[in-house]
């Protein structure tokens, strides 16, 4: 069995590159690699839950635990039509929203169901969820006594670690959850920061229309690949090494305004947080993301 077990959350909104993200996750779930105990959709539309569950059955994981953050409706983005053609193409447990989970609820029952220190989180989307179970007081004790630590794509770190991003400054509750997050969540945080996968490529393949993954990325209108923050983050956290995964650290204090969603670092070597520094080429990545994507 699995030494480590991971709970991932994930805004399966309107972008792709979650959909890489989850293939990886999926795939080191059933190589042994990690115990995937459970997803959280962090942004909802009308097929989250229901596509989220036809991706996962296809990649073998159909029956890891999947809640969904019902709230969470007031994100911005661009719509595609992959999640709906995900569901019609694809069988899936999950029916629709109402048949996801509360996530809550759900962690509060992993959590409790694991050994100490064995839980890592993984957040490739909106912080709202994390920051709710920090206010639980059921829910940071748990997180407490039973998480390791959390790997975050999130923040942009290229100015002196500072800068604005997407999954902290989207609306007015990312931002707020954020700053709560940074400033309360009691384990480490390693950050993979925008300027680290926006010009790296992968997921694209036109020529393979029947991979679930394929066929999303052609919806999204991204055939030829999509930069790849998401999958990037799941392989930092798979390493569990940075140097290992093609980065060096730059440890200290982050933290995010909950008016602007501008995140900032104190420079401290004994810090609690750290951002990741590319340390090889692009084409490095790519190749590591096509061996698991492909």
């Amino acid at each position: 069995m699995a030494d480590r077990t991971i709970l991932l959350g994930t805004d399966w909104w309107t972008d792709c590159d979650d959909i890489a993200a989850v293939r990886i996750a999926c795939r080191a779930h059933r190589k042994g690699l990690w115990n995937l105990a459970g997803v959280v959709i962090d942004a909802c539309m009308e097929y989250s839950a229901a596509s989220l569950s036809a991706f996962m059955t296809a990649e073998g994981c159909g029956n890891i635990p999947v809640a969904l953050d019902r709230a969470g409706t007031d994100f911005t983005g661009n719509l595609s039509p992959y999640q709906k053609h995900l569901t019609v193409r694809w069988p899936h447990r999950i029916a629709s929203n109402d048949d996801a989970e509360e996530p809550l609820p759900m962690l509060r029952r992993i959590l409790s169901a694991a050994e100490d220190e064995k839980v890592e989180f993984i957040e490739i989307g909106f912080p709202q969820v994390w920051a709710a179970l920090l206010r639980d007081p059921e829910g940071m004790d748990l997180v407490q006594r039973k998480v390791k630590k959390m790997w975050m794509m999130a923040g942009r770190f290229d100015e002196n670690g500072a800068g604005i991003e997407h999954n902290i400054a989207n609306n007015a509750r990312s931002r707020e959850a954020a700053a709560y997050l940074f400033a309360h969540f009691p384990k480490p945080i390693t950050f993979l920061g925008w300027e680290i996968g926006h010009d790296v490529i992968s997921g694209g393949d036109p020529d393979n229309g029947g991979d679930p993954l394929v066929q999303a990325f052609r919806d999204h209108g991204s055939p030829n690949g999509r930069s790849s923050w998401d999958p990037m983050t799941i392989l930092l956290a798979l390493a569990d090494d940075p140097a290992r995964a093609g980065y060096s650290l730059r440890r200290g204090h982050v933290s995010a305004d909950p008016v602007t969603g501008e995140n900032r670092t104190i420079s401290d070597p004994d810090g609690p947080h750290a951002y990741v520094v590319r340390e090889k080429p692009v084409a490095w990545y790519e190749a590591e993301l096509a061996r698991w994507l492909k």
